[in-house]
């Protein structure tokens, strides 16, 4: 059974893809995935909880819910891209402090 995707998500599994290689063995790559996964969901987090605390403590309304749910797939987004290309780097620099002690 052949599974489409839309585009977007498409574009994004095959950045994913090319970034962090599923058939490896080498089980550093899924930590990379799964530690900037993990780092985008919390920043995410850190976003909405920073927005509905503005939301309610100014008593009117500062952001939409429409405003909130594209800052925070904007937030994931972002921090994803970020997050895959800074992780391989701080996994090497732990390994070879390592390594060195």
């Amino acid at each position: 059974m052949k599974v489409r995707f839309s585009g977007i998500l498409n574009t994004w599994l095959l950045l994913v893809n090319y970034m962090v290689k599923f058939g490896s063995k080498d089980k550093r790559t899924r930590v990379v995935l799964l530690s900037s996964i993990a780092t985008s969901i919390v920043l995410m987090n850190l976003f909405l909880f920073g927005a509905l605390l503005t939301n309610m403590y100014l008593g009117e309304t500062a952001y939409t819910l429409v405003d909130i749910a594209a800052g925070s797939i904007f937030v994931f987004v972002i921090t994803m891209i970020i997050s895959l290309s800074l992780w391989p780097k701080v996994i090497d620099w732990l390994e070879s402090r390592e390594t060195n002690k």
